[in-house]
């Protein structure tokens, strides 16, 4: 009985940091070669925005994997689809590590995102496999504590290795970390059994997405929890050409403010989770169009990088505050098509990223940095404000 319970435990651990790593694996993708973003700019002899699309790709790669592999696994299971998302991730970094030009190394960048999905979407549903109530709450919370730790590590590792060597290297480590993971992989066993896999086509699951837009609470939560990465990305695309290139700071000092942004959405996240009801959405919202007004002060007339670090730290906060709920709420209107509404969740940021980040480099790039960052603030409030109203309207009904 000893030998079961000492397995039981070690099974449970490999399970926590496995998954918790490939779930923090999109993160990974994106920000660990972010301070890498100028070099880029010169090794390929190319524009801002052209380096900026390699973002773009790999956001776009996230989106379309999880929308995809998420019903895919339902029907043929969990384990191959890993292994096999992991070994075409393995394939396109060392194509963006070779690429001639830009055009092929945006074009890798895609299936690098794509590939990275499969870490995200295929962590959660293993472990919504194997574990069920509090346990599953518990073991959620674990892996949600790995993938809350990987933006704040990301660049300022990404900022390390630029200290010594060129931005090949930071795509030598990803390699790394994606045969780690692979290996890793290959000793898992499938958690899907054959009885609780989906019997119709693989296709029938994607009509459930349809089912979405006939429910009111979902939409409106959907669209806050989509526009406020809006400012979030719109900052992840400007900052380490502003910080660096403006500013001239280095790769490491770059990263160490990345750092500090990241921390203050956890401590956004944080306190939305100790405010009643809906409070967080209405603060987040004041805070978000307050600090698009500062970045139009500090980025185009003041010219501090104290005052725009301090700008960024306060939008990033109220980028925190307008996550949780919305996303509680969302998945609670839709408990039986859960699945498919955490896909679109999660595939909604990354869609509004890749758009954003080829547009930051269009002309005066403060001033468009700015001028994205008071729309994204203003879309959301509109869909706060439309939040708050069906709140007191269910007050009022009760």
């Amino acid at each position: 009985m000893k030998n079961i319970g000492k397995a039981k435990r070690d099974l449970h651990r490999y399970l926590i940091i496995t998954l918790g790593f490939l779930s923090a694996f999109g993160p990974f993708v994106t920000d660990l070669y972010l301070p890498a973003l100028p070099s880029l700019t010169k090794e390929f002899s190319t524009s801002n925005s052209s380096v900026q699309l390699s973002l773009t790709m790999s956001m776009l790669g996230l989106a379309i994997g999880q929308i995809l592999i998420g019903p895919v696994s339902d029907k043929y299971g969990r384990r191959k689809l890993l292994i096999g998302s992991l070994v075409v991730y393995a394939i396109a970094t060392v194509c963006c590590i070779f690429a001639p030009n830009i055009q092929l190394f945006n074009f890798m960048r895609l299936f690098q995102g794509m590939a990275g999905a499969g870490g995200i979407v295929l962590s959660r549903s293993i472990a919504t496999d194997t574990y069920s109530g509090e346990r599953l709450t518990q073991f959620i919370s674990m892996i949600a504590a790995v993938n809350g730790i990987a933006p704040v590590v990301a660049p300022i590792l990404g900022g390390v290795i630029l200290s010594f060597a060129d931005w090949k290297v930071i795509f030598i480590v990803l390699l790394v970390i994606g045969i780690i993971l692979l290996l890793l992989s290959l000793r898992l066993r499938e958690s899907l059994a054959m009885r609780n896999r989906l019997e119709a086509p693989v296709f029938a699951s994607f009509v459930n997405y349809k089912k979405l837009l006939r429910n009111k609470t979902y939409m409106i939560h959907f669209f806050i929890y989509m526009f406020s990465p809006f400012v979030l990305f719109t900052y992840i695309s400007a900052s380490s050409f502003i910080l660096q290139n403006v500013y001239h700071l280095s790769s490491l000092m770059f990263s160490l403010f990345f750092a500090v942004n990241a921390v203050a959405i956890a401590v956004g996240c944080a306190v939305a989770g100790h405010l009643p009801g809906r409070r967080s959405l209405f603060y987040g919202a004041i805070i978000m169009v307050v600090g698009a007004l500062l970045s139009v002060v500090t980025l185009i007339f003041l010219h501090s990088v104290v005052l725009v670090e301090l700008t960024f730290v306060v939008l990033m906060f109220s980028v925190g505050l307008l996550q949780p709920i919305p996303t509680a709420i969302a998945l609670d209107s839709e408990r039986n098509n859960a699945g498919v509404a955490s896909a679109a969740l999660g595939a909604s940021s990354f869609l509004v990223g890749g758009a954003v980040a080829p547009i930051v480099g269009i002309g005066n790039m403060f001033v468009t940095t700015s001028v994205l960052f008071i729309i994204g603030a203003l879309v959301t409030s509109v869909f706060v404000v439309l939040s708050l109203r069906q709140e007191k309207n269910k007050r009022y009904t009760k």
